[in-house]
């Protein structure tokens, strides 16, 4: 059985889009337990064409 998604409301801080390995992404600062995490999610296709 596959574990639940972290929830974090007010825990997460959308910092802006930023190109990183040849696509666009999505950074945000994150605060769990007191620890600040640096996440990317990538905002395009998975795929680079080339």
């Amino acid at each position: 059985m596959a574990k639940d998604p972290l929830q974090l409301p007010d825990k997460a801080r959308y910092i802006g889009s930023l190109p990183k390995d040849d696509q666009i992404c999505d950074f945000y600062e994150v605060v769990v337990d007191g620890n600040i995490q640096y996440v990317y999610i990538a905002t395009g296709p998975e795929e680079n064409p080339e």
